[in-house]
């Protein structure tokens, strides 16, 4: 009776830890935010073009929340944002934008990707920006199930 009772309570200290600690598998996580640039000088000058943002990722469909563009001034700057399973396009939003005068952030708000139409719907979100002037890229590309997002320009 004991020895249970000891057992129980290891099981349950192992538990309050996991859920403390976070020791939990990576499995089910998901990337949670985003930052894609755009940089002069091939990546040593100055910010042209970024986004930010979070994603909330739904069974089929993710949702970009607290989406914000960075212009520079004097520049003009496009916005993609692709959901995507595997090389197939699921949805896609874009905005083009201008810098003007004084240059600075501008908000886009949340954006919901689709996916419910396709089995397993979307997997992936891209995001590019470009500096429209200077021709330079820059992306994020987010993966469930890798959970991560890996970031670049060219």
């Amino acid at each position: 009776m004991l020895r249970r009772r000891m057992l129980q309570a290891g099981i349950a200290i192992g538990m309050l830890a996991v859920s403390v600690f976070g020791w939990s598998s990576a499995a089910n996580a998901s990337p949670t935010s985003f930052v894609a640039k755009a940089v002069h000088s091939g990546g040593a000058g100055a910010v042209a073009v970024q986004a930010t943002g979070g994603l909330s990722w739904y069974s089929r469909s993710v949702t970009v929340t607290s989406l914000k563009l960075y212009v520079k001034a004097g520049e003009c700057g496009k916005l993609s944002v692709i959901g995507s399973q595997g090389n197939s396009v699921v949805d896609a939003k874009g905005w083009d934008r201008c810098g003007g005068t004084t240059g600075g952030w501008q908000t886009i708000g949340n954006v919901t990707l689709d996916g419910s139409a396709v089995s397993g719907g979307i997997t992936d979100v891209t995001v590019y920006v470009r500096d429209v002037d200077h021709e330079i890229v820059g992306y994020a590309d987010c993966y469930r199930v890798n959970s991560s997002c890996y970031t670049g320009q060219y």
